[in-house]
């Protein structure tokens, strides 16, 4: 695409890794540190800087979606407990 053509609609970008959706998946102390190791990177290191946090929020998030299942699945069925 060149600079003066411009996309008429807007790229699906839920399961795109962008800079914002590392921070959601970050606590506030880890989402400065990324922004902090992103910004001060040189040039050539800003994909590694990003490739490594991206790694560690996708930890998070799956952490996050982990331990919500637990507790939806910990509760017992109607049939567990009429026994």
């Amino acid at each position: 695409m060149s600079p003066d053509t411009r996309s008429i609609t807007a790229p699906i970008t839920h399961n795109l890794w962008t800079i914002a959706r590392i921070c959601q998946a970050l606590s506030p102390l880890l989402e400065r540190r990324f922004l902090l190791d992103l910004t001060h990177a040189p040039a050539h290191e800003v994909m590694n800087v990003f490739t490594a946090w991206q790694n560690v929020a996708a930890t998070a998030e799956k952490r996050s979606s982990a331990d919500a299942t637990p507790v939806a699945t910990a509760l017992p069925t109607p049939t567990e407990t009429e026994q």
